[in-house]
């Protein structure tokens, strides 16, 4: 039972990536020979290929795959052997960013992962023309504003040749929890109230972008602040939220030396809200989060008291795969 679990999660895996990466294996040189065999590593254009792990889990396992196209199947078994290779990185990171280093992705700490066997074996006896290699990864401790790749080559096949523009992949660390994920935007709509010191209560409405942190943990713009990639604007407005296991939120500063975060009712020093989630139409879930919080930036005497209420709504599949 447990391998079949294990055939199942690896063609949902695969099956996108195969369907496209076939394709680019078998227009490797076939107008010499119709039956030439080559061996070649599933990715996209830019040698991506990508797996999701779950900060629910202390470990989770992702896959690259190994493939032979050619109008026959191959009548031996042929290993093929990986070996780490920093420089497809250090190409991806040129190519894509040129001199503009703080946009550079970084080499997955291996610290972070583990791969069990640098090898993949392509069996004669099977129907499927690939075979996969798995890379066990721990996300916790990544940070969501940061590409992370495991950059990986073919090293020798046993039989056969190697497709030289496919023998090279950057596998791609994407992570998730219940209330965000790394691969994509997690947009939550906000409506609600904000007030600072001294001022009248004004209406806000926002769209909040949520980046996952660990399995219970995730982090915000203070306010109804829209969200931007620079490293100065998340460090001064970040907030981390925790979800507790009876549903109720408490905050702290993603930067203590740039924000500060407290409570509305001094009485209840831990709490800044709720969460909760609800069944809605279409077999979708709306995920709630009221946001009860004042905040100041360092330096301002002045706090700004916040009162939200951020939904979104999505498929199981998103949130509990």
């Amino acid at each position: 039972m447990n391998q079949m679990k294990t055939i199942i999660k690896k063609a949902g895996i695969l099956y996108m990536a195969l369907s496209f990466g076939l394709t680019s294996c078998e227009t490797f040189d076939f107008g010499q020979e119709m039956g030439q065999k080559v061996i070649c590593i599933i990715s996209d254009d830019d040698l991506v290929f990508t797996g999701m792990h779950d900060l629910n889990e202390p470990e989770s396992t992702g896959y690259i795959s190994v493939n032979c196209g050619g109008s026959l199947h191959i009548d031996r078994d042929v290993e093929v052997v990986m070996e780490y290779s920093p420089e497809v990185l250090a190409q991806y990171n040129k190519s894509k960013y040129d001199i503009d280093e703080e946009k550079y992705a970084k080499e997955l700490d291996s610290r972070y992962y583990t791969i069990p066997e640098m090898r993949v074996t392509l069996k004669a006896s099977s129907a499927d023309t690939y075979d996969t290699m798995p890379i066990r990864v721990r996300p916790e401790g990544l940070s969501p504003d940061s590409i992370y790749f495991i950059p990986l080559r073919i090293r020798s096949v046993s039989a056969y040749s190697v497709n030289p523009d496919k023998s090279q992949v950057l596998y791609r660390v994407y992570m998730k929890n219940l209330y965000a994920r790394s691969d994509e935007a997690s947009i939550y709509n906000a409506t609600g109230t904000t007030r600072k010191d001294g001022e009248n209560e004004v209406e806000a409405a926002a769209s909040q972008t949520f980046h996952p942190l660990t399995k219970n943990t995730f982090r915000i713009f203070a306010g109804i602040k829209g969200y931007e990639t620079d490293a100065d604007v998340i460090r001064k407005n970040g907030i981390i939220v925790q979800v507790n296991e009876d549903h109720s939120l408490t905050m702290r500063p993603y930067d203590e030396d740039s924000i500060e975060v407290a409570p509305v009712d001094a009485s209840r020093p831990d709490y800044y809200g709720e969460y909760s989630l609800s069944e809605v139409y279409g077999g979708k879930k709306r995920q709630r989060f009221d946001f009860k919080y004042k905040y100041r930036f360092k330096g301002d005497t002045q706090w700004e008291t916040v009162n939200l209420r951020s939904l979104r709504s999505v498929t199981l599949d998103l949130i509990d795969e």
